[in-house]
């Protein structure tokens, strides 16, 4: 009797480079967790995932470059939920689609606050609103306002400079949240009230 063939589909074999960084960027995530970004080096870093400094600084320079690909790992799924939706809903609005990433984004965001909002500054060096995560969030709304003024949903005005501010409020998220006490309710009502209801108004 012939023997089947075994047609199961074998897990990649990770090269010990893969191993060494994904073992940093687990290491980096959970000190930044438990002591904030401003609070841990690099030192601490390459002790946490076992490896040495000369294997840490071959891959990343400084702790923002860490940082940087923290944020490429935690959110590639989400990146990926949001344009999928964005593929299979050409048929609604611009605004309505345009609110729903808002509402994707929150969502997201809101368990991990303070420590990805911590990350995501200084994955720029504090500058704002430049780390993959906002410059990602920066083109989805852009394409999405300048759709809407295509479609005449709403009147010409000035996408980027709107955009700019819808991201600004965003960015504080764990400010307004952990801080000031505000729900994701009210932050999404508000968003809505100022970046939809108003636009269309």
């Amino acid at each position: 009797m012939e023997k089947e063939l075994n047609t199961n589909v074998q897990p990649r074999k990770l090269s010990r480079e893969e191993k060494n960084r994904l073992k940093i960027l687990h290491s980096a995530r959970e000190l930044f967790i438990e002591h904030g970004v401003a609070f841990v080096n690099m030192h601490q870093i390459a002790k946490e995932a076992g490896v040495g400094q000369a294997t840490l600084y071959r891959r990343y320079k400084e702790k923002g470059e860490i940082c940087v690909d923290i944020i490429h790992e935690e959110c590639a799924s989400f990146f990926e939920k949001v344009e999928k939706y964005l593929d299979e809903t050409t048929d609604l609005t611009s605004l309505d689609r345009l609110y729903h990433v808002m509402e994707c984004f929150v969502e997201f965001l809101q368990p991990r606050v303070p420590w990805l909002c911590s990350i995501s500054r200084a994955s720029s060096d504090h500058e704002p609103l430049q780390s993959p995560l906002y410059q990602w969030m920066r083109k989805i709304c852009r394409e999405l306002m300048e759709e809407a003024v295509e479609r005449n949903e709403l009147t010409e005005f000035d996408v980027n400079y709107t955009v700019e501010i819808l991201l600004a409020a965003l960015f504080n998220i764990d400010f307004h949240i952990k801080q000031e006490g505000f729900s994701t309710e009210q932050i999404l009502n508000g968003l809505q009230r100022i970046f939809i209801t108003g636009l269309k108004s």
